[in-house]
């Protein structure tokens, strides 16, 4: 038998393109599209719900979080301690997860609990009875969680970048939330929006584990009755030139950081750009060993971090620079960062430093999607674009012909100094000092 020296690691090996599985698609009597994912070895069932729908969707501010969010409290068949209850018995967890244009579900069950419990959780998510008591309970959290949440300096600018960046068309999004938004919802509020969003046209199903037919027809019983209805329409496109180049500062004194955010609209999730520029987005700031963090971390201590990301939303994203950084040095953060964006716009990046990136985000992609669930959950969102399963095998793909020269191009593209939104929260003038 040939030993094996743990000392040596092994070869790495480049990553090759590849396709995930196919999954296999039902249709439900009320036009409902059902996808399973079969992993014989997998007795804990997922059942994800997509719903189009979320908080650009809402015709008020907080009503698609608390209509999603106290599902489990609304159960008309049992009191909310007694779901819970039955929850805990059948080892059954229910999460909701609210996001701009989409609301998503996850229910994982034991396979031999099914039949329990899937139609008690399907009843309380499509025909919910919400009731005041728990109504108010989750009001006064959240108020609470904004009295702490206003006193950060990361949470004041992230608002002010969806405020500025939307535009005005979306402003139940835009709009601050105060104690007085949070208050004025109602009961028959919560249960209008959600008669109106939770109808089949809206909602996708995505199921993985150790399938049979006995549970398919568990889950075909429980979700046929989700009624029809209008489906959300398309997303509004916002102007590209939405602010600009403006600069929002909100002082906050007493606080040893500032917060910094770097924002404007970008390429949208089906653009030709995209996958170029997500190279582009992980050599800027999204890794650790990106040119942001080399440059405001290691050589200037600046920061202990510093990222970049694009949050996808319609045919559009908003690609953001976000930092916490020394309250003193602000401003010279600030110049770093412009610093680094004006370096890839004149400078070619070296093969070397690419294809280390592109390394890294193929690794990334493989671990988003090394079990059956995550990669369900990676079918879902792609499922969001109109995509399926060969996404996988085009973004490997396309990853690997990105070159020195796109990334310059997209850099002088996407980067000029006049299309980034800034925002600052904490200090910034330089007579400002610390009280």
């Amino acid at each position: 038998m040939t030993s094996i020296n743990r000392a040596i690691p092994p070869e790495i090996q480049p990553i090759e393109a590849f396709a995930l599985a196919k999954p296999r698609r039902d249709v439900l009597s009320n036009s409902i599209p059902v996808f399973y994912f079969d992993n014989p070895y997998l007795d804990l069932i997922h059942i994800l719900l997509q719903v189009r729908t979320g908080s650009m969707y809402q015709p008020e501010k907080h009503v698609c979080n608390f209509a999603f969010s106290l599902l489990r409290e609304s159960s008309a068949q049992f009191s909310p301690q007694e779901m819970s209850e039955k929850l805990d018995y059948y080892g059954t967890n229910v999460t909701v997860n609210v996001g701009l244009e989409c609301v998503q579900i996850l229910i994982s069950v034991p396979k031999n609990n099914i039949s329990e419990i899937v139609p008690a959780v399907a009843d309380f998510i499509t025909f919910p009875e919400y009731r005041t008591e728990n109504l108010r309970i989750m009001q006064d959290k959240e108020i609470k969680n904004l009295a702490y949440n206003v006193q950060k300096t990361d949470y004041c600018s992230w608002r002010i970048m969806w405020r500025e960046m939307l535009g005005g068309l979306f402003p139940t999004v835009s709009e601050f939330a105060t104690a007085d938004t949070i208050n004025n919802l109602t009961k028959s509020k919560l249960k209008e929006y959600h008669s109106e969003c939770f109808c089949a046209e809206n909602v996708s199903i995505f199921v993985t584990g150790n399938l049979d037919s006995h549970m398919e027809d568990v889950i075909r019983k429980a979700w046929e009755p989700i009624p029809n209805g209008t489906p959300s329409p398309a997303l509004p496109e916002i102007p590209m030139s939405v602010n600009s180049g403006r600069l929002f500062y909100e002082p906050m004194r007493n606080c040893m950081q500032s917060s910094i955010v770097l924002c404007r609209l970008s390429t949208g999730y089906n653009d030709n750009d995209r996958t170029a520029f997500s190279v582009l987005n992980t050599l800027t700031g999204g890794y650790f060993s990106s040119r942001l963090m080399q440059n405001l971390r290691e050589r200037q201590g600046l920061t202990y971090g510093i990222s970049s990301s694009s949050t996808y939303f319609g045919k559009q994203s908003i690609f953001a620079i976000n930092s916490d950084v020394n309250a003193d040095r602000t401003q010279e953060a600030l110049d770093s960062c412009f610093e680094e964006l004006q370096r890839l716009q004149e400078k070619m990046v070296s093969d070397e430093e690419l294809l280390m990136v592109k390394n890294y985000m193929a690794g990334i992609q493989l671990r988003a999607a090394d079990t059956t669930v995550n990669a369900m959950q990676k079918f879902a969102y792609w499922h969001r674009f109109g995509l399926d399963e060969t996404e996988m095998f085009r973004y490997l793909t396309n990853i690997k012909k990105v070159t020195p020269e796109d990334i310059h191009s997209l850099a002088k593209k996407y980067f000029s100094h006049n299309n980034f939104t800034q925002i600052i929260v904490g200090h910034y003038f330089a007579n400002e000092k610390n009280e």
